[in-house]
């Protein structure tokens, strides 16, 4: 409904209200879940409820156009260009030496002199849906399957440790921001997040927690941050898994040499979108690059600190996602997608409103349409920060992150 109500291209009125009032609905539904005295045929009917719904939303938005990102002309640049037998490492979009290559809608590609940043499993998907005709329609097609496939996991993953499936699944199938970023607007984190389900539903089986981690990574590379703790829980063969599986993937793309790492570089250096606690650390360490080297150094720690502890992987994909995000200097709605899986298992109060505030990150979407410019008001970050901050800190010193069933 939020998305057949937008106005369009332009100021998001009455586009966010809407949305805060489907993340409304979606919170008090979320209350509704987890009785424990409920009976299992009643409990079996509200899961089927719960799948439909779902499939539902993801159905209504998957025939219309986004109208918040542009990132997909990417994506289908990135397949047309591999459909020419071109490494969509080595050139720009904008490079004169693609110019015949160019299609009609190239000069909707965003940020068109940076070479792509994506890892090479996204890259064979892009490739895989230009040879199928490379429309936006079927990428949004397999991106909802995928994310159809991580409920499954979530859900196998929420029975197998004696929690409600049914209040991981709501909070995890019927979230907006999920819907809003994949289904309508095309973004590809279902490729990574399935196999982030996948990872937490093996377990600490050796090679297939390699397995699934590196192909994580190869969607998008916030994954990888999750090895040490896997070696430390399953040992060397996952490791081993991790590496052949990585080493398979980029071999086809090597002939890029230092390209491989170009645009990526570029956008750690210089991207920064709706920062939170990073904000902070540019108030408190001054220089360039300073904060940014302080919060990888943080993560880092946190890493460490999952190692020693010797946390399941949940806990620490868990703390190490959502640190890095807390720090991260660009913040993306669709960004906030990769803690969402942990949120619904745990049900943290803190992140899921996250998933909902973090869609005032659209407020500039008519300055960026119409002058390229996309502002961040100093009172939209604050909104966003202060109240998840303040929840997040109040659960830690009350010693619980759940919501009220």
């Amino acid at each position: 409904m939020a998305a057949a109500l937008w106005p369009g291209r332009g100021f998001p009125w009455p586009g966010l209200p809407i949305m805060a009032g489907a993340f409304v609905v979606y919170a008090l539904a979320s209350t509704r879940t987890g009785r424990p005295s409920i009976s299992p045929e009643v409990a079996r009917s509200e899961l089927r409820v719960i799948w439909g719904w779902a499939i539902l939303f993801r159905l209504a938005l998957l025939p219309l156009a986004p109208e918040l990102t542009d990132d997909f002309y990417r994506y289908l640049w990135d397949g047309h260009v591999q459909l020419q037998g071109i490494n969509p490492y080595l050139y720009a979009p904008a490079d004169p030496a693609l110019e015949a290559l160019r299609t009609s809608w190239h000069g909707l590609i965003n940020n068109p002199t940076v070479s792509t940043v994506y890892p090479p499993l996204a890259q064979a998907v892009f490739l895989l849906n230009a040879l199928l005709g490379g429309t936006l329609v079927g990428l949004k097609i397999l991106w909802v399957s995928l994310d159809l496939c991580t409920a499954f996991f979530l859900g196998r993953v929420a029975e197998r440790s004696g929690r409600d499936p049914r209040g991981v699944l709501i909070l995890y199938l019927w979230s907006p921001l999920l819907i809003i970023e994949t289904a309508w607007n095309g973004h590809l984190e279902p490729l990574g997040l399935v196999y982030v389900g996948l990872l937490l539903y093996v377990g600490a089986r050796r090679w297939s927690s390699g397995l699934a981690l590196a192909l994580a990574t190869l969607a998008k590379f916030a994954p990888a941050a999750a090895l040490p703790p896997l070696w430390r829980r399953c040992g060397w063969r996952s490791l081993v898994a991790f590496g052949v599986t990585m080493a398979l993937f980029y071999l086809p793309y090597v002939g890029a040499g230092e390209m491989l790492w170009a645009g990526l570089s570029t956008f750690a250096e210089h991207w920064r979108f709706q920062e939170g606690a990073f904000a902070v650390l540019e108030w408190v360490i001054p220089g360039a690059l300073a904060p940014r080297v302080a919060s990888g150094v943080i993560v880092l720690a946190v890493i460490g600190w999952t190692v020693w502890k010797s946390y399941d992987l949940e806990r620490a994909l868990f703390w190490i996602l959502g640190t890095g995000l807390l720090l991260s200097p660009t913040v993306h709605p669709w960004y906030v997608l990769w803690a969402l899986p942990f949120a619904a298992l745990r049900r943290n109060r803190g992140w899921i409103l996250l998933t909902g505030l973090v869609l005032l990150g659209y407020w500039g979407l008519e300055s960026f349409h119409t002058q390229g410019i996309w502002p961040q008001p100093l009172w939209a970050r604050l909104m966003l920060w202060v109240p998840v901050f303040a929840l997040i800190g109040l659960d830690a010193v009350r010693g619980r992150s759940g919501l009220r069933g």
